[in-house]
């Protein structure tokens, strides 16, 4: 048999120009494109998936990378967990806080009752004061 193309189990004769296309709702990922072919050599296409909100893209994965490339423009909407190294990330946040003793915020309740947020701004403000104050002092490191 001459030049054969094998594409989901289906066996196709070489129509000269040996470039292979598929088109459809679910062609994606690489092809195969050659002007020529020598052997079993053929050169593969090094393509983009690119996500699109319908005109621009928003997320690109570049061919051979190992990244996922966002646009600065884009939000980033996790409904999961995102684990960085085996450690969830919202638990390690959570645990910073705690440690530095930031102050939980109910954003909701301040919205609906602005004095919570100024008196959080006067809290932190008056924090800070304090502990410079007993860093200037050598007491501690201004820390609680």
């Amino acid at each position: 048999m001459a030049n054969t193309y094998t594409i989901n189990s289906n066996t196709y004769p070489s129509i000269g120009s040996d470039t292979i296309t598929i088109s459809g709702a679910s062609s994606s990922g690489s092809y195969l494109t050659t002007s020529s072919v020598t052997g079993t050599s053929f050169t593969w296409a090094n393509p983009n998936t690119n996500f699109n909100d319908g005109t621009n893209p928003v997320m690109t994965i570049p061919h051979g990378s190992k990244t996922v490339e966002i646009d600065k423009a884009a939000t980033l909407d996790v409904k999961g967990n995102v684990k960085i190294n085996g450690v969830d990330l919202e638990e390690r946040l959570k645990t910073i806080e705690t440690l530095l003793q930031i102050p939980t915020r109910d954003v909701t309740m301040e919205a609906k009752h602005p004095k919570l947020a100024e008196l959080y701004k006067s809290y932190m403000h008056e924090l800070e004061k304090y502990k410079t104050w007993d860093r200037i002092k050598g007491e501690e490191d201004g820390t609680t």
